[in-house]
């Protein structure tokens, strides 16, 4: 399974608030969308829902995402971003 836009928001520094949700803002700060579509299916996705793929797209995260996604969020925050 890929890692989600969120697992990768949260080891980036989003942070949540005291009853556990998570603000658009935050996930914003982290330079990863809050929502978006998913490029094979078209569906709206949110950062839950979506995972970064390796060809620079949101994907599904159930189904459309196959084998484009990263297994870990060091990995992602490696790739995308450099660190």
């Amino acid at each position: 399974m890929s890692i989600t836009v969120l697992d990768l928001a949260l080891h980036r520094g989003a942070k949540q608030a005291e009853d556990g949700s998570i603000s658009m803002g935050e996930v914003e700060d982290t330079g990863l969308p809050f929502m978006g579509g998913c490029s094979v299916c078209g569906a709206t996705v949110a950062c839950y829902n979506s995972c970064p793929s390796k060809s620079g797209f949101l994907k599904c995260a159930k189904g459309c995402i196959d084998n484009d996604g990263w297994e870990t969020v060091e990995e992602a925050d490696k790739d995308i971003f450099g660190e």
